[in-house]
């Protein structure tokens, strides 16, 4: 059977703002299995998914003279990208 994402009843939008908390494991069970049935379906979350995971592999390299080293302007684009990714509730 091969299933468009539309079919689900789980828009990508929804998955997008549920991806870090996926990553982080703190998704209740039921959430989690329907964020994973949709990216059995849609490899643009998959992608999605996978690019969040690099920017957290590659940002917990940094160290504290590394994020120094960057120009005011680099921390503030960091510090947007983290602050879009994982919004005060």
């Amino acid at each position: 059977m091969n299933l468009d994402p539309g079919d689900l009843d789980f828009p990508c939008t929804a998955l997008v703002e549920l991806v870090t908390d996926y990553l982080d494991g703190t998704l209740p069970s039921e959430l989690r299995a329907r964020v994973e049935e949709h990216l059995a379906v849609c490899p643009g979350c998959v992608s999605v998914v996978e690019q969040i995971r690099e920017v957290v592999r590659l940002t917990g390299r940094l160290t504290e003279g590394d994020v120094e080293a960057m120009s005011k302007q680099e921390r503030d684009d960091l510090t947007s990208v983290f602050r879009e990714l994982h919004p005060r509730r």
